[in-house]
């Protein structure tokens, strides 16, 4: 009977594919997993030393790059085409060498990291403009 249950498991998990129209999909997981839903689109920084662009102000992480989007959530990378999907899960080994080979955590750095330094050079730029003006 376990021989059985992992078989079941494996042909059923082995070749989970999500194809879901209208930019959902749910995680691995089945009932418990998470909606994606991404109902405006989303903006970007670029990411200079690393080649690809990161989403700001969403409630997801997704990386652009070569014209496709890769969304992080819950652990699994997905990837579509359009920021509304629909989102098929991707291995880790499927990514982008140019993704792949960082961490969610360094990704998210770099965007912050960059993130921040643009909003301070606007805010000197802000503060010279004034300064100008007096």
């Amino acid at each position: 009977m376990k021989n059985k249950t992992l078989l079941v498991a494996g042909v059923l998990f082995g070749t989970l594919h999500l194809n879901v129209p209208d930019g959902q999909a749910m995680s691995p997981g089945g009932r418990g997993g998470t909606s994606i839903v991404i109902s405006s689109q989303p903006q970007f920084i670029d990411i200079p030393d690393q080649g690809f662009s990161v989403s700001i102000g969403s409630p997801y992480d997704i990386v652009s790059y070569d014209n496709r989007y890769y969304l992080y959530q819950n652990g699994s990378w997905y990837n579509s085409r359009d920021y509304r999907g629909p989102w098929q899960v991707t291995r880790e080994s499927n990514l982008p060498e140019r993704i792949r080979r960082h961490r969610i955590a360094d990704i998210r750095r770099y965007r912050d990291t960059e993130y921040n330094r643009r909003g301070n050079n606007n805010q000197n730029q802000r503060n010279n403009n004034n300064n100008n003006r007096r």
